[in-house]
């Protein structure tokens, strides 16, 4: 039995090399530095640092009220942030 016909197949029929879809954990996927955000006079995010690798998984937790959505919205372009840098892919938001 050749290597290719134990690969495993998709519903499609296709065969499926998981070798290669194997993630990079070495690369940064997401960079927060220094971020902070305003609601006019209220400072609701301040000094926010965080650096996520491609294929981790993070858990955001924390009382309601603070800033969870605002950071993710943030990081999704839903929200502009004042201050600081957002990295996605390497690339400055």
């Amino acid at each position: 039995m050749s290597a290719q016909s134990a690969l495993p197949k998709s519903e499609s029929g296709v065969e499926i090399d998981r070798s290669k879809l194997e993630v990079s954990k070495t690369e940064v996927a997401i960079e927060i530095k220094n971020m902070h955000k305003w609601y006019g006079e209220f400072h609701v995010l301040r000094d926010i640092n965080l650096k996520v690798m491609r294929g981790e998984r993070i858990v955001v937790a924390g009382p309601s009220g603070s800033g969870k959505s605002t950071m993710i919205r943030c990081i999704n372009r839903l929200e502009e942030h004042q201050k600081g840098q957002i990295i996605v892919d390497g690339i400055e938001l």
